[in-house]
């Protein structure tokens, strides 16, 4: 259980490498690279979040996961109440794609941000 406890961290404390790692083996098994990087993409956002928050935590002492949860809902409602108004048929898988990769972008563009602020609060 420690060797999955150890996986699981140092994922997540390099996420663009878990990113590259998992696009890889799916690129290897399916043979096509925009297939892979969307699955990529949506299987380390778990590891963004965990990074990001890890760097929050370090720079303010107070863990976000509550409010990823609660930014991640509001965000649902909101493609949701797009699609409805739209008069576009309500597909939660759809919305909850869109959101999950546009949380995707902003982890990782908040962990290039955050990573170097993070790197000088500890030193």
């Amino acid at each position: 259980m420690d060797y999955f406890a150890t996986l699981i961290a140092l994922l997540a404390t390099v996420p663009y490498a878990t990113f590259f790692v998992i696009f890889y083996i799916s690129k290897k098994i399916t043979n096509q690279a925009t297939r892979s990087t969307k699955l990529a993409a949506d299987w380390s956002s778990l590891f963004f979040i965990l990074a990001v928050n890890a760097l929050l935590f370090l720079i303010f002492d107070y863990s976000f996961l509550i409010w990823f949860l609660v930014m991640y809902m509001v965000a649902m409602i909101i493609v949701i109440t797009i699609q409805w108004r739209n008069e576009i048929d309500v597909n939660f898988r759809m919305a909850f794609r869109v959101v999950w990769r546009a949380g995707f972008i902003l982890l990782a563009i908040s962990y290039i941000v955050l990573l170097p602020i993070g790197i000088y609060m500890t030193y």
